[in-house]
């Protein structure tokens, strides 16, 4: 057994000891796999925002519904999408306050509650101005849950699996397009007003199992350190991480690094304010990064895909109720089950290399796209058919664009933008993510529709650029954050001297660890767990 201290150049992290010894296979510890069961919960939040724009998506289909409100044209179905995301800028003011003030689990509650009164007022719209209003408080509830469910992911999640249980959470917003894709599908068939109140309704359930099984859910232990409530965070932190062991080495680490992090960003500020993001090179860094995600996840050209799939498929001839429903419902499972498995193996790439590989393949794609999309309108124009090869050459495209935004933008956008935020930021850090998110949203579904229906192929240009320009940034801006603690990531852009007061704190644990082995025994499996002596 090793009784001297650690070699003082090996790195003392959690992640250093979450990742070495058998004796932290996930699998074999039943404190991991009733926290990764409860993480389920949280990760479902974003159902309800994939839901939201492939049921538009389905809904735009539907005889029944343009029937009932009048037959909206590109402007009116630019406010009927873009509504949800006003309601999210109205409530997002108090959102990071909220989360840091009340704690991360009480607004998720919130945020259902009022996510399911807006699905039923939504589900029960007689007319324009009830189904926008509904729009409207759906994007209210929803943007405090999804500020919340995210931050309690990364901040229960044990260590190594802290980047894959956000990446899945964000990949499971194609759950959500599925299951209203399908839906859709399903229920075209219908010939009165429940062929879209069906799926109105079902929005909703995500938000029905939350509130459901809400005395499963714990609270941050980050956040009941910020609050003084150790005692709390060390036994959340034994029961799940440490399997019920109180004398575990990890669970000890863990407190000393989360308390030597807020301590050390405590000194770096008396009170935290958004005017923090101004306050040195790293944080303004991390503003621009975070600028650069939110935007460059809406204007990709996936919100083209997303809200507007179906004057896209109009565009190339298919028309039919059947046809687009049916290609919108394989084309979300077609996206889901790629940005699943592109979260799962997520650790196994550096995270601005798959941003990298995914902007630079979307670029491709939709060059092509655009060729393929200006030959088939110019032989329409000229013979009055567009040749079925052309139409299918598109239509191919708008799968395999779908695949490369997978591989980096659908997983990474939220895991990252928290992985490079200490925790007095990272509520905000979010908030300003989700604002971002919305405000190029907005933008993006008034001109979407508008742009594609009077610019036609030439509007696909405007893309082409865009992605060009993404690329670069992202390139130079960019930095990794693979496989480190949410602690051991501020290391990477706030320098060595916050790294060496990192280290210097969590060493006096592993040293407390091995001088008293009394006090904190090691087992024969947490000697692999520790660093190397």
């Amino acid at each position: 057994m090793a009784t001297s201290l650690p070699n003082p150049e090996t790195p003392l992290t959690v992640t250093a000891m979450s990742q070495k010894g058998t004796g932290f296979s996930w699998l074999s510890n039943a404190g991991i796999v009733k926290l990764n069961l409860m993480l389920v919960l949280f990760q479902i939040s974003s159902y309800a925002t994939g839901y939201d724009g492939s049921m538009m998506n389905g809904l735009q289909s539907l005889k029944t519904w343009q029937s009932s409100f009048n037959n909206p044209g590109a402007s009116e179905l630019g406010l009927l999408n873009a509504i949800q995301n006003v309601g999210q800028l109205v409530t997002m003011p108090i959102c990071a306050y909220s989360c840091d003030r009340f704690g991360r689990r009480p607004v998720l509650f919130l945020g259902a509650f009022i996510l399911m009164i807006g699905v039923a007022l939504q589900a029960a719209a007689q007319n324009v101005g009830m189904f926008i209003a509904a729009r409207g408080i759906i994007g209210m509830g929803l943007v405090l849950n999804i500020t919340a469910a995210p931050l309690l992911l990364l901040e229960l999640a044990f260590p190594k699996q802290q980047g894959p249980q956000v990446a899945i959470y964000n990949s499971l917003w194609n759950l959500g397009a599925l299951v209203a894709a399908w839906v859709t599908y399903g229920t075209f068939r219908i010939s009165d007003t429940w062929a879209w109140r069906i799926p109105s309704l079902l929005q909703g359930l995500s938000s029905v199992v939350q509130l459901g099984l809400c005395f499963l859910i714990e609270e941050s232990p980050r956040w009941l350190l910020s609050q003084e409530r150790d005692e709390e965070a060390r036994k959340l932190l034994c029961k799940y991480h440490a399997n019920g062991n109180t004398s575990d080495p990890l669970v000890s680490l863990e407190m000393e690094e989360i308390r030597t992090a807020l301590q050390l960003e405590n000194e770096a500020r008396s009170s935290t304010s958004y005017l923090s993001f101004c306050q040195n090179k790293a944080n303004l860094r991390r503003f621009f990064i975070i600028l650069s995600v939110g935007v460059f996840s809406q204007w990709s050209g996936n919100g083209l895909i997303s809200y507007y799939l179906t004057l896209i498929l109009d565009s190339i001839g298919y028309t039919s109720e059947s046809t687009q429903t049916l290609i919108n419902a394989l084309l979300t499972l077609w996206t889901m089950l790629w940005s699943l498995v592109f979260a799962a193996v997520m650790n196994r790439f550096g995270r601005r290399t798959l941003f990298l590989i995914s902007t630079a393949g979307s670029l491709a794609v939709y060059l092509v796209w655009t060729i393929l999309e200006a030959t088939y309108e110019k032989k329409t124009a000229l013979d009055g058919t567009g040749g079925d090869g052309y139409a299918k050459g598109v239509l191919a495209m708008i799968f395999l664009f779908n695949f490369f935004f997978s591989i980096g933008w659908t997983p990474l956008q939220v895991t990252y933008c928290i992985e490079i935020l200490p925790f007095n930021l990272r509520a905000r850090g979010l908030v300003l993510y989700n604002f971002f998110v919305a405000v190029a949203g907005i933008f993006n579904q008034y001109v979407n529709p508008i742009g594609v229906t009077n610019s036609t192929w030439k509007y696909y240009i405007t893309y082409d650029v865009w992605l060009l320009f993404e690329l670069v940034v992202v390139y130079f801006l960019f930095v990794e954050t693979g496989n480190l603690s949410l602690e051991e990531t501020a290391v990477i852009l706030d320098g060595k001297e916050y790294e060496n007061k990192l280290v210097e704190g969590t060493a006096a644990v592993i040293r407390k660890t091995l001088d008293d082995p009394s006090k904190y025994p090691i087992t024969a499996e947490r000697k692999l767990a520790l660093p190397d002596s």
